[in-house]
């Protein structure tokens, strides 16, 4: 059985990657609570299991912007390359 903090971290992962990020390993910050960052742009991930009313379970960057070194491309001299 798979537990929620895993599922999330599944969700997570599959999402950031959709976005060109590279993510590390995830640090558990509690038992129900995780976070990652993109070894590329530093992007981070996080994923809570047990967020309160006013929270979200999956946030960070890594999942709403796309990697800046990643398939996104890079912007040079104000023009998006690939």
């Amino acid at each position: 059985m798979m537990l929620a903090i895993d599922r999330l971290k599944k969700e997570a992962i599959e999402s950031c990657e959709f976005r060109g990020h590279i993510m590390g390993r995830f640090a558990h910050v509690a038992p129900d609570s995780a976070y990652s960052i993109c070894r590329r742009c530093g992007a981070e991930v996080s994923v809570d299991s047990r967020p309160m009313p006013n929270e979200i379970d999956i946030g960070g960057e890594a999942v709403g912007l796309s990697c800046i070194d990643g398939l996104a491309g890079r912007v040079v001299n104000g023009r998006l390359t690939r």
